[in-house]
Parts: C-alpha cells; structure tokens; sequence
C-alpha cells in the first residue's frame, strides 16, 4: 500500500478523463457518437493491453468464468457512454461532468432495487440531499427553454442524466462480476464490447476521420485508456474509500478545460447543484469508512457458591447496515 501514490494517480485518472471528455466535445457536432464510442473503446484497447502484458496479466484478464455478464455490463456501460456523449454536442463540459456525479446516488437505490442489498436510513437521506443537488442542476435547462433559447440545453441535460442512470446500473453488474472475475478482465472485456458495439454503428452513417478529427479520436481513445490505467493502479496503492473523494477533481479539471477551451462558463445553479451533490458523494464515502460500531451485551456468569457473580463482555454483532 502507497496511499501518496494511490492519491495521485486518483487525481491523474480525473486529468486523463477530462481531457478525453474535452476532446469528445470538440467533435461531438462532427463525428456521430457510434463512432466515438468505438475510437474510444477500441484505441482506448491499446495502453490497457499494453499496461496487461507488461504487467504480466494478460492471462488473467482473458479468463472469464461469466461471458454473458461481461456482454450485459459492456452493453449497459456503452449506453451510458454514448449517452454522455451526446449530451457534450448540447451542455458545456463541466455541466455534463457534474450530472456524472449523481451516478454513485442511482447506485443506492439500484443496489436495494436489483441486488437486495439493505440501504440503511443514512443513505436514504444522503440520497435525498443528492436528488435535491440534481434538481439545482436542472433549473437552468428548464428555464433557458422556457424563456425561447432552444430545446439544446434540456436535451443535453436529459442525456448527461440518463448516462448517469446508465452509469448506475453498469455499477450493479460491476458489483455482481467481482464475485468471480479479475478488475483484469472487467476492464478488458468491458472495452472488447464496448468496441463491437460501436462498430455496429456504422451503417447508420460514420465519417472518415482525417486530420484533425482524426488525432482528436485518437488522442481521445489514448487518454480514456491511460485514465482507466491510472484508475486501477489507483486501487491498488490504496483503499478504494480513501481515494474516491478525489474523484471530484473531474470537475475542476473540466471546468478549466471548459473556459479555456470553449469559453463555457457553467451556469452558477449548476455548480450550485454539482457541489451538493458532491456533498452528498462525500457524506456517503464518510460514512461507509466509519468503523462499525460494535455491540456490547451482558451475560451473567454461573453462581459460585461463596461468591458473588460477575459479568463477562462478549464480542457484539457488527452493524451490517453499514
């Protein structure tokens, strides 16, 4: 374990992440998202390969013992990426990355939903700060419509959502493929699938690439593999909860990139609502990390005659809630 280490590579996955998110939305009105969706996945295919055999682990992430899960997580995860796609050609970069943010919250609620998981009262309630940073988010969509902008914006809104919501349900499956599979082959396969996916878009009309378009999808595919890399390794240095808080980075990075790049300046109810519902993602992470309380019961002692009896401490129960 190095927690320095797992941190920073946390925070360079964010810098890779924004980057690929940047570079989508400079093609997003000129390159149908099918095809964007494979670049991504298909040259994103080459640092991890690459990062596998080096690392001696290749073997390990070909071997599956659920296939068909690994199809349904790739199919689920790839709409949710095509989704967050499409929603970059209507809302500035920073308002799509912070609609990102409300897919730990569908999460909650899909593990209780799907898995039967036990969602304590606390998380309930931190679902319900997060629901409330959303609807922030929201107003602007709704108003720019109301006042005769354009549908865009509430379209662009709806789509960064839905992705969330897809994003959510990729989650669960993740969830269920762990019990069995190596973060290997979930990361391999995801992108196998992904890449078939996007490839059977084609004849519903891609563009050949040239030029600029053409190392913007490259560069794109390079640095959404480089940030999954940097993810994993991540995890490796360090506990998952420690390094998740600095997920949230994203944010900031996208809306630099945003300014910088495309002079998008994010409407202040949506960061308003991005920063509640980071609130509610780091209330929740607090809370998970917190040791579970334990029990203590009482259990009197046999009588000894001549002698009072005493009491013996015995280990209580741990709070599965949490």
């Amino acid at each position: 374990m190095n927690v320095p280490a797992g941190i920073g590579l946390q925070i360079a996955a964010t810098f890779f992440f924004a980057i690929m998110s940047a570079l989508v939305r400079m093609v997003a009105d000129e390159v149908p998202s099918g095809e964007i969706v494979f670049a991504r996945s298909f040259i994103g295919l080459v640092p991890v390969v690459v990062w596998l055999a080096w690392n001696g682990r290749m073997t390990g992430a070909l071997v599956t013992r659920q296939p068909f899960g690994h199809v349904v997580r790739g199919l689920v995860g790839v709409s949710a990426m095509w989704l967050s796609f499409a929603a970059l050609a209507f809302i500035p970069l920073a308002e799509a990355v912070a609609f990102s943010y409300a897919t730990p919250l569908v999460a909650v609620v899909l593990a209780a939903v799907l898995l039967g998981e036990r969602v304590p009262v606390y998380r309930w309630l931190v679902l319900a700060v997060g629901m409330g940073g959303i609807v922030l988010m929201l107003w602007p969509s709704f108003s720019h419509a109301s006042v005769g902008s354009g549908p865009g914006p509430l379209i662009g809104a709806g789509l960064a959502l839905a992705g969330a919501v897809g994003a959510g349900f990729a989650i669960t499956q993740v969830r269920h493929l762990t019990r069995t599979e190596t973060s290997e082959a979930i990361v391999f396969y995801f992108s196998l699938v992904a890449s078939v996916a996007g490839l059977a878009t084609l004849p519903f009309g891609w563009v050949m690439p040239e030029g600029r378009v053409a190392l913007i999808l490259a560069g794109m595919g390079l640095a959404g593999g480089i940030g999954q890399i940097c993810v994993t390794s991540a995890i490796r240095h360090a506990p998952a909860s420690v390094v998740a808080p600095f997920n949230y980075a994203l944010l900031l990075w996208a809306t630099v990139f945003g300014i910088v790049l495309f002079g998008e300046w994010p409407a202040p109810l949506v960061i308003a609502g991005a920063m509640v519902v980071v609130l509610a993602g780091l209330l929740l992470i607090w809370r998970e990390r917190r040791p579970a309380p334990r029990i203590v019961a009482s259990r009197p002692e046999p009588s000894v005659r001549g002698s009072a009896g005493t009491a013996a401490e015995a280990p209580g129960a741990q709070d599965d809630a949490a």
